[in-house]
């Protein structure tokens, strides 16, 4: 039995996830670790150095969804391409771009008086909101990097990844105060899109503009020095990227992942999914558990109840390839367009897991669970026979974790009347033999969240814990579950009958305990800890 795994198996995967999360290429974050490295080498960093230039090129994008749920409310849009073009190619310190980006994106759908207003308060908050999402987004990806065993080192040059050689960036940080793997991550990022768009050229041209500016100059004159050589493009542009990348990772303590630890690996992509919606959060490990209650009620054996707890981990990790401002809109106002977006993300799942030989046995499960008996379901349109018994069980439990928490313009509703709506679908859209187990676990009471017979709204304890993680209080971790909601400050205050003074003391507090400076950082430490029931 193996006890480790390549860490490529599974940064291969998630840098993917990455692409996808920001509507780039496949292949950005390969191309620019590509890119990273190979400055790497050409400023002579240390065999550990450029091992951990490796993993953090890699994990850059890991958390590139962090944000996202709050881009979409203040863009009203499609918040993946306006994203991109305001980080990639907007110059928030020229008024004449901005007003073309803000008339462009904000509010594009709506009304004059909406638009208007949401780009005059975007032209007030937009650079501080930007700020702000760029450091949730370094914080998040840097405990990714934690969670996934990569060095302090790693941890370091993500946290800093937007930091600008001017200064410009979320913490402030300037010139050598930066850490050099992040001035490096930095650089190759912007090298890589701006390739994508105008080939060498623009490239080239993008190192020379930018050189001092906020690229550090060491940086920049080492890649256009690598840029005089063809031997160095061929290699960047050729459709074999990904080998050349795996190939030059160097050998390094880091270069194995325990494989007795692929379920926290799972965990982290899940989570990286679940960021991308306020809706979603904690969607991953309340769904794998239920599998997990299912399969044992079925008398299932060991392998494969563990099977059927990744493909729980695992099976919305596709969602990533849409907008934030598609998953909140409810099944009813999605255009003809959108709904299809929403089909394909078992597609996507499948894509992301081929990358990877120890999840790859997951994808026929994964790519099947929204598959219905009648031959109505998506994306293949499988009939009943078709179906992987997994890919069964994974629906059931989707279904009722969706029914019993909230979801756009729908509540929550009670385990109870979950049930019989779903048995209603019997045979149609689920399997009978699932919805059998699922009956099941829900009266073994094996799992925390309440079950039929207590008739609460799940995502609600039926009682206090005790003791919760890192010495929080009830109250504290009452205003974390609404915190991860996406609530602001006065919703919270007014939902928990309290000041906002007072709201903004329970968060110092609580930051200060769980370690953690961000509200988004907070929101995963919320699910990681299963806090969100």
């Amino acid at each position: 039995m193996e006890t480790a795994v390549r860490a490529i198996d599974l940064l291969g995967a998630l840098s993917l996830m990455g692409d996808m999360a920001l509507g780039l290429s496949a292949g950005h974050g390969a191309r620019a670790t590509y890119i990273g490295m190979s400055i790497g080498r050409e400023l002579r960093l240390s065999n550990d150095e450029q091992a951990d230039q490796f993993y953090a090129g890699l994990l850059t994008d890991a958390g590139c969804t962090a944000w996202a749920t709050q881009a979409a409310a203040a863009i009203l849009g499609d918040d993946m391409e306006a994203r991109r073009e305001l980080f990639f190619f907007t110059d928030p310190t020229d008024p004449r771009e901005m007003l073309k980006w803000l008339t462009h994106y904000i509010a594009a759908g709506e009304r004059i008086g909406v638009r208007l207003k949401r780009v005059v308060n975007f032209s007030v908050r937009g650079r501080r909101f930007m700020l702000e999402g760029l450091q949730n987004t370094s914080e998040v990806a840097a405990r990714f990097a934690r969670r996934l065993d990569r060095s302090p080192r790693v941890q370091e040059a993500l946290r800093f990844a937007f930091e600008r050689w001017d200064g410009g960036g979320p913490a402030g940080k300037r010139g050598d105060d930066i850490p050099m793997l992040s001035r490096i991550t930095y650089a190759a990022i912007f090298l890589e899109v701006f390739h994508g768009v105008g080939g060498r050229t623009a490239a080239v041209d993008l190192a020379r503009a930018r050189r001092g500016k906020d690229l550090d100059p060491l940086v920049a004159d080492a890649f256009l020095h690598l840029s005089k050589y063809e031997s160095f493009w061929q290699s960047f542009e050729s459709e074999s990227i990904w080998k050349t990348v795996a190939e030059m990772e160097p050998e390094s303590p880091f270069r194995y992942f325990d494989a007795g630890r692929l379920d926290d690996a799972a965990a982290a992509f899940g989570d990286f999914a679940d960021l991308k919606s306020f809706y979603s959060r904690g969607h991953a490990r309340r769904v794998a558990a239920r599998c997990e209650s299912m399969a044992l009620a079925m008398g299932l054996d060991c392998e494969n109840v563990v099977t059927i707890r990744r493909a729980g981990l695992l099976h919305d990790i596709g969602l990533v390839a849409l907008p934030s401002f598609v998953l909140h809109k409810p099944p009813e106002r999605l255009s003809e367009a959108e709904w299809e977006m929403l089909r394909l993300h078992p597609y996507h799942t499948e894509r992301i897991l081929a990358r990877s030989s120890v999840f790859s046995p997951l994808c026929r499960i994964v790519a099947a669970h929204h598959e219905q008996p009648n031959g109505h379901g998506y994306f293949r349109g499988l009939n009943e026979s078709e179906i992987p018994d997994g890919a069964r069980i994974l629906a059931a439990a989707d279904r009722f974790d969706e029914l019993t928490h909230e979801g756009p313009e729908r509540p929550a509703i009670c385990a109870d009347e979950a049930f019989g709506r779903m048995r209603l679908e019997s045979g149609i859209g689920l399997c009978a033999n699932a919805l059998a187990a699922l009956q099941t676990s829900l009266a073994s009471a094996t799992l925390d969240e309440p079950t039929p017979e207590s008739n609460q709204t799940a995502g609600r304890p039926s009682e206090t814990r005790k003791i919760w993680p890192a010495g929080l209080t009830d109250r504290e971790v009452e205003v974390l579950r609404i915190l991860a909601t996406g609530a602001s400050r006065p919703e919270m205050a007014r939902r928990l009958a309290v000041s906002e003074h007072t709201v903004r003391h329970h968060l110092e507090n609580i930051y200060a305990k769980i370690d953690v400076h961000t509200r988004v950082e907070a929101t995963l430490f919320t699910i990681e800890h299963g806090l969100m029931a």
